[in-house]
């Protein structure tokens, strides 16, 4: 996103890291493996009802042929059905750039200890050139043979065959695209060797996770993409006079401002009464001097005249080592009238927890402050999981109305005392925001952030 900074410092040059990463959800690892098995024993028994070799036998080759051949058409649905519910049919999208670059790397540079044109990430998991080849592979090589198959089988053998030159069209277009599918085996494995790691990139394939280079500016990016944009936390910017120069939508919202134009520029003095702006100030020239606050209570002037409250955090943020100015993230309390005033004071120093849970309920990212407060030390133990397992018996209902008002009518939770069960069978209490996430106009998950209140009383 635009204008969005790191919150650490960056080396120069850039420091990169090998970092594990959760790249293959457990259903795509089962399509692949049973894609691969199904279209390796359809080759199997495709060429022995051709007549190349006798394995099984004519009859029981052709039988088995059919049921593979539906079992693989019922594959192909679900995997369709899957990639379109979670959006992952993004990752086979092309794209003109790096193209050639790509293909520079395969034809020489990867033979020089040339550098890889581009990095993998569970955001972008193909290459330029291997998205072309599995799109290609999913929407051409794939229908045709499906579809030649089965008017072989069904319609035009042995009554109405085609034939061009004394040939039957229907089946050497079917063994045509047998051979393809061959040429794409060998390529898809010769391309594994290629990686610098082809053993941990065959491993990944089986348990999901990988150990990928990471730049820590564009990771940070790439993750608060989603979060900044959409989430109920309010994301704001200000330079090193204390001037707004961005803000997100929810930020907009809780200051009850329509015009991102009317806010930046503006200084950030705007947004509080006289009598908070002292604190304002403060809180800004400590964070300048390059310190982080979390968990600050403090009210707002909203633009309509109004007020409210919420919780505050900023951040330094630097270019080139130097703090240029700040950033971070308002949580509205103002609606949390459940909870007495000392609450503010108990979440001072707590840190959000971020979590973001897909249409079918199973977590796909959870921050390290989560983790934390789930008492969880490996996010292998919850990502892939369903929402369930963080709750007891008791709260599943609540969670479960909270996750159908989200992602079934698009609702916003914004402050919600829950109670969530922790790795190690205890339990804690938390303030809950739940918002929906979307790609275009649909609602494609939900995500929010918790914030602990385990040590209050709330009854009191």
């Amino acid at each position: 996103m635009e204008g969005l900074h790191i919150t650490d410092k960056i080396q120069t040059p850039r420091e990169i890291i090998m970092r594990k990463t959760y790249i293959y959800k457990g259903f795509e690892r089962f399509w692949h493996w049973s894609q691969a098995v199904l279209i390796i024993f359809l080759i199997i028994t495709g060429f022995e009802v051709h007549g190349s070799y006798i394995i099984f036998g004519y009859e029981t080759a052709v039988l088995y042929h059919d049921i593979a051949a539906w079992s693989l058409i019922i594959l192909v649905v679900f995997a369709i059905f899957w990639h379109f519910v979670t959006g992952e049919y993004k990752q086979y999208l092309p794209s003109t750039k790096l193209v050639k670059a790509q293909f520079k790397y395969y034809i020489s540079g990867i033979f020089s200890g040339a550098p890889h044109p581009t990095k993998k990430s569970s955001y972008t998991k193909f290459n330029p050139l291997q998205r072309l080849t599995y799109l290609g592979f999913k929407v051409f090589i794939i229908p045709i043979q499906i579809i030649s198959g089965l008017l072989y089988m069904y319609y035009m053998y042995p009554e109405n065959p085609i034939h061009i030159g004394g040939l039957d069209i229907t089946a050497v277009l079917h063994t045509f695209g047998a051979f393809v599918l061959i040429a794409f085996l060998i390529a898809h494995l010769y391309l594994l060797t290629t990686s610098e790691h082809p053993k941990a990139a065959f491993n990944a394939m089986i348990h999901g996770w990988e150990e990928l280079e990471k730049d820590p500016e564009e990771e940070h990016k790439e993750h608060m993409q989603s979060a900044v944009d959409k989430a109920v936390a309010g994301y704001y910017r200000v330079d090193i006079n204390g001037i707004l120069i961005d803000v997100n939508e929810a930020w907009l919202n809780l200051y009850k401002c329509s015009d991102k134009n009317k806010i930046l520029g503006k200084h950030s003095s705007v947004t509080r009464n006289e009598k908070n702006q002292k604190q304002l100030s403060e809180v800004i020239d400590r964070v300048l001097n390059g310190e982080s606050l979390r968990g600050i209570y403090t009210e707002r002037r909203c633009f309509d005249g109004t007020s409210g409250k919420h919780i505050l955090s900023m951040n330094p943020t630097y270019e080139r080592g130097k703090i240029i100015g700040a950033e971070g993230f308002i949580i509205d309390i103002s609606d949390v009238s459940s909870v007495q005033e000392q609450m503010y004071h108990s979440v001072r120093n707590s840190e959000a927890g971020y979590y973001k849970i897909d249409m079918n309920g199973y977590y796909v990212d959870v921050n390290d402050a989560w983790l934390r407060l789930y008492k969880c030390d490996d996010r292998s133990n919850i990502i892939d999981k369903h929402y369930s397992i963080s709750r007891n018996e008791n709260d599943i209902k609540r969670i479960d109305e909270i996750f159908n008002l989200v992602t079934k009518q698009g609702q916003t939770i914004s402050s919600e005392i829950a109670t969530r069960r922790c790795k190690d069978g205890s339990t804690g209490k938390h303030i809950l925001s739940a918002n929906p996430v979307y790609d275009c106009e649909k609602i494609v998950g939900l995500e929010g952030f918790i914030l602990d209140i385990s040590d209050l009383d709330i009854n009191a």
